[in-house]
């Protein structure tokens, strides 16, 4: 089994690259799916819990467009597959900033 997100997390922001091939916001997302897929622990069904009480985007969006309701309206959502490269890092910061909070909230 694989440690908890809260203790992962740090190693993952640290070593980003060394975890996720193409370090976009899309392979963050699949990483962090088949983390929790080996791991055992559900942790992305809580934080999808959580990102829908910060009341930012619509309950029935899977949690990756949740995040990107942080910073686009949910109605002008980009398909992160087309993300420029200062997009993607801007959202992967933001997902490592939302994870942060969320396991320590």
């Amino acid at each position: 089994m694989g440690e908890p997100l809260r203790d992962f997390l740090p190693e993952l922001k640290k070593h980003h690259g060394i975890y996720v091939m193409r370090q976009t916001y899309e392979g963050t997302c699949a990483f962090l799916s088949g983390y929790e897929l080996g791991s055992g622990r559900y942790f992305l069904k809580e934080f999808h819990s959580w990102l829908l009480l910060r009341k930012k985007g619509r309950p029935e969006l899977f949690w990756p467009l949740l995040v990107l309701c942080e910073v686009y309206r949910d109605g002008s959502l980009p398909d992160v597959r087309y993300l420029t490269p200062e997009q993607d890092r801007q959202m992967v910061a933001v997902l490592f900033e939302l994870l942060d909070e969320s396991t320590t909230a």
